[in-house]
């Protein structure tokens, strides 16, 4: 049985979360679609589109099951519980675990900033973003 959600998003939190999804996709693509690049960004830091993979990956796992847990009406100590562990991980294994990665503290830093702006997002959203949802 699936626990039925606790709270509904406002429309302009489910807009903002479709537009910073899609704005994170786009920066994802970018890595392997020039049509994607933003060549202002490959200026500023040339390596930009190395390090964007680890961005991507902790934006998205913390903002898609942080905003499902706000739904459901999850305590957000948890939610600060998944971005610690998910910062934890992206650093150990970018500077000790060597299976399938070259360490490189830069990846871990791309992370973090992913993992910062699904927190803050997630933050937001909590505060005023949701909406009791309706007793039928």
């Amino acid at each position: 049985m699936m626990n039925e959600l606790k709270y509904l998003p406002k429309f302009t939190t489910i807009l903002s979360f479709f537009i910073m999804l899609i704005c994170v996709m786009i920066l994802f693509l970018g890595r392997t679609k020039a049509f994607f690049r933003i060549d202002s960004l490959s200026y500023l830091f040339p390596d930009f589109y190395q390090h964007i993979s680890n961005f991507a990956i902790s934006y998205l796992l913390l903002s898609g099951i942080g905003f499902m847990w706000l739904m459901l009406g999850v305590n957000f100590k948890y939610i600060v519980g998944l971005a610690i562990t998910i910062l934890t991980i992206n650093f150990v294994y970018e500077l000790w675990i060597t299976v399938l990665n070259t360490p490189d503290i830069i990846d871990a830093y791309y992370g973090l900033i992913g993992t910062t702006l699904a927190f803050a997002f997630l933050a937001l959203v909590k505060k005023f973003g949701l909406m009791p949802r309706p007793i039928a």
